[in-house]
């Protein structure tokens, strides 16, 4: 699935509502798993992105605080005359309102590549906020926006971005993570991304907001431990209710199994598993996507012979775990060879966002929560992935000849340097690249150091 979009490959789930099976507990019980205690986590509230990102935060983890406007700075840019102009930029989302008053003007071509049918309905605020942070980072750049919908695929992907090149597009970005149900469908997701960065199309996309949703970790044979002795894994703090989507990815000949279970008391009854074990490229992957009603659930995760030392790595979509990583988070497309995967940090004190994917794929970080007229403040990669390729719109409109290679190299050359981490200094990148000396970086300085 794309978040926040879906891209659903098919896949056998059993879903089961009456049938309890024996679930992990501890390496010896041979006792049916209760949930965890109310207590079991201490899990701090969610920080979370901007609707349609994990978890709808309008006001945002901001609010009260003094933040910078991120967008204003870029005024001294194009007060210099360095505006995107003659640069294409290709936006890939699930929907978009070209109509909307901040990108209208901006708009030079708009297609779906999926099929509408009755009752289709797609929230556009997402993508078309993100266009607004091109547009208004580079107002005289033209955009082509490709909408693939809630459950485009792989397929609709291709298409989608086949569709841009032929546009002859200077830059892609697009603000989405992706989890289709099977290893050979991440696969091409990344392909579609490295071909068009292969072919001098710069293309930016966000790092993703799994930071808090994701777990990896060693597999071995039997019920895995997420933590010490803990075999379960609990999605949200509390009750949840609705969607859940989770996907276990890991490589080699192992074979391991997902299960989706609802603490009640008494025995535990098993929601939906997924032992399909899809294969492409020696990746696996297991998938289940099903709708729950409200109640207590986790995750639980079983390997078969050979597990051992095999890396594993679980996402839940759509909600916190329980047990999760510090590191790691990444999926199509920012996984893929070549682009630049955008990370997101507070604008305030420098701090990454505790939702912010990470990995060694991170290119460079820039700020969230910008204020947009289609969807508020949009917080998350999604708000700093366009930032970024705004501002790599404006340095290919002061030198057209500059490769994908050579912006990534100019990002990190430019980049404010703290802690390891990269931040982007957007004026410093377009002055490296421009001829003129008018440029006023302190417009742009953003980033003050952590607190």
């Amino acid at each position: 699935m794309r978040i926040e979009t879906a891209a659903t490959l098919f896949v056998v789930v059993v879903v089961v509502s009456s049938v309890s099976f024996a679930a992990p507990v501890g390496s010896s019980s041979q006792q049916l798993v209760r949930g965890p205690p109310d207590d079991a986590f201490s899990i701090a509230p969610p920080t979370a992105p901007s609707s349609p990102s994990p978890d709808a935060e309008r006001n945002g983890p901001d609010a009260g605080r003094d933040a910078p406007d991120t967008l204003s700075g870029f005024g001294a840019v194009h007060d210099v005359g360095v505006t995107g102009e003659d640069v294409r930029v290709g936006i890939v989302g699930s929907q978009f309102s070209p109509g909307n008053e901040r990108i209208s003007d901006a708009v030079a071509g708009t297609r779906t590549f999926v099929d509408r049918s009755p009752g289709w309905a797609v929230d556009s605020t997402h993508d078309t906020a993100v266009a607004e942070i091109v547009a208004r980072t580079a107002p005289r750049a033209e955009l082509y926006l490709a909408g693939i919908g809630l459950d485009g695929g792989p397929k609709d992907y291709e298409r989608a971005i086949s569709w841009l090149r032929e546009r002859e597009v200077d830059v892609v970005v697009d603000a989405g993570s992706y989890f289709p149900t099977t290893a050979d469908g991440m696969a091409r997701l990344n392909r579609a991304a490295a071909a068009a960065a292969d072919n001098d199309t710069a293309f930016v996309t966000s790092a993703g907001n799994y930071g808090e949703r994701h777990w990896s970790g060693t597999g071995n044979e039997g019920w895995l431990a997420f933590e010490n002795d803990t075999r379960y894994n609990t999605l949200g703090e509390g009750e949840i209710a609705g969607r859940v989507s989770l996907r276990l990815y890991w490589q080699g000949d192992a074979d391991y199994d997902l299960f989706l279970y609802r603490a009640e008391d008494g025995d535990d009854p098993l929601i939906a598993k997924s032992a399909v074990n899809t294969t492409g490229n020696d990746s696996h992957t297991e998938a289940i996507d099903t709708t729950v009603p409200a109640g207590r659930y986790y995750v639980a995760v079983r390997g078969g012979p050979n597990a051992s030392d095999t890396p594993v790595e679980l996402f839940a979509s759509g909600h916190e775990l329980g047990v999760s990583s510090d590191v790691g988070g990444m999926v199509a497309p920012a996984t893929a060879e070549g682009v630049i995967a955008v990370g997101a940090v507070d604008a305030v004190t420098g701090e990454p966002r505790p939702y912010s994917s990470t990995g060694q794929g991170l290119d460079i970080s820039a700020p969230d929560a910008v204020d947009t007229s289609a969807a508020g403040e949009l917080y998350g990669s999604s708000a700093a992935a366009p930032l970024v390729a705004g501002t790599l719109t404006l340095m290919l409109a002061e030198n057209e000849s500059l490769s994908p290679a050579e912006a990534q190299r100019v990002f990190r050359e430019t980049a404010v340097r703290d802690e390891g981490r990269l931040y982007l200094d957007a004026a410093g990148a377009v002055e490296a690249v421009s001829t003129t000396d008018e440029i006023d970086e302190d417009e742009l300085d953003w980033y003050n150091g952590t607190d």
